[in-house]
């Protein structure tokens, strides 16, 4: 998977958003929405009748559910490492391709890196791709829109119990 360091950016600034939100859910950042003003059954339902989401059509396009409770758990600062990690690999990659002075050495650090990540960081790299494909999703897609609709409670639920079931 190649990401530009860009996409990278993209993808931590969407973390840094859910993170803050998940704290003003929680009620940690000071103050907190109380639940019953989220009203969030009353407020899925309208919007699954408005969009009649309740028909069979939509049965099998979940679109967030399926990623819940197939990632072990780990820390933000291994999913940092892991993308810093990734992206020398991308780094020392297109350097080998520019220069054969010390192509050897590139060779040999990407060759480290690559192992590092196979022995320390394998869950962290399933975590950012998992991400990257929600990160993706055609946010604008009426099927997408469906689909995210009728797995908001379920993500909200886990999502407001700090992702434990």
């Amino acid at each position: 998977m190649r990401v530009r360091m860009d996409s990278w950016c993209s993808l931590h600034v969407v973390l840094m958003y859910g993170l803050v939100a998940i704290e003003l859910l929680n009620g940690t950042a000071g103050f907190s929405i109380p639940r019953q003003h989220l009203n969030a059954d009353k407020a899925v339902k309208a919007v699954q009748n408005h969009y009649n989401l309740n028909s069979n059509n939509w049965v099998g396009t979940a679109v967030f559910t399926p990623y819940l409770g197939k990632i072990e758990t780990c820390t933000c600062e291994g999913l940092m490492y892991a993308a810093m990690l990734k992206t020398y690999e991308e780094i020392f990659a297109d350097m080998m391709k520019k220069s054969t002075e010390v192509q050897n050495e590139l060779k040999d650090l990407k060759k480290n890196v690559t192992q590092l990540i196979m022995r320390n960081y394998t869950e962290e790299q399933k975590v950012l791709h998992k991400l990257e494909e929600i990160r993706l999703k055609d946010v604008k897609d009426f099927t997408i829109q469906g689909g995210a609709v009728n797995d908001f409670r379920s993500v909200f639920d886990l999502a407001s119990k700090g992702g434990q079931n």
